[in-house]
């Protein structure tokens, strides 16, 4: 699988981060062109998104998870499957400021804006992602001056 000379790994993006963290916006901006878009909010099911990332591994296309993923349990399901699969496997873990994603999430209309109450919810069980969860690289992405700035994850963050 990746002992292929000459063939580059697939990749397999998972995002961290509480609702209106940017995640879409970072994935429409940043991986649109040549990613699997994997995300629940499009799918609806568990079962879809099995089914669609099962076909990304048989066909070793690169793909993005874009779900809040708050906890490494949450992150496993994605990891183990892409590590058997011989994925390149990096997180980006999108700062989740309660307030700031509040507010952004003000500004949504219909199914997209979503009670503040389960934002607060996924921010308490939001876990910071590790390399001991399997990761080649993660990365930290927050919204700096109306837009996206990526910096190589440190391990520590205060800024969550």
């Amino acid at each position: 699988m990746g002992d292929r000379q000459g063939e580059e790994s697939p990749k397999a993006i998972i995002f961290t981060g509480i609702q209106a963290s940017g995640k879409s916006t970072f994935f429409k901006q940043h991986f649109r062109s040549g990613f699997v878009h994997i995300n629940l909010d499009t799918l609806h099911t568990r079962n879809k998104e099995a089914a669609i990332l099962e076909q990304c591994l048989q066909n070793r296309a690169s793909f993005v998870v874009d779900n809040t993923n708050p906890t490494a349990d949450d992150r496993q399901r994605y990891i183990k499957a892409a590590r058997e699969h011989g994925y390149r496997i990096e997180g980006y873990f999108f700062q989740s400021i309660v307030r700031d994603c509040v507010e952004r999430n003000s500004h949504r209309s219909g199914k997209a804006c979503i009670p503040g109450k389960a934002i607060a919810c996924t921010s308490n069980r939001l876990e910071l992602p590790s390399y001991e969860e399997g990761f080649d690289a993660l990365y930290f992405v927050r919204i700096q001056d109306g837009a996206f700035a990526v910096d190589r994850w440190n391990e520590v963050s205060d800024t969550m």
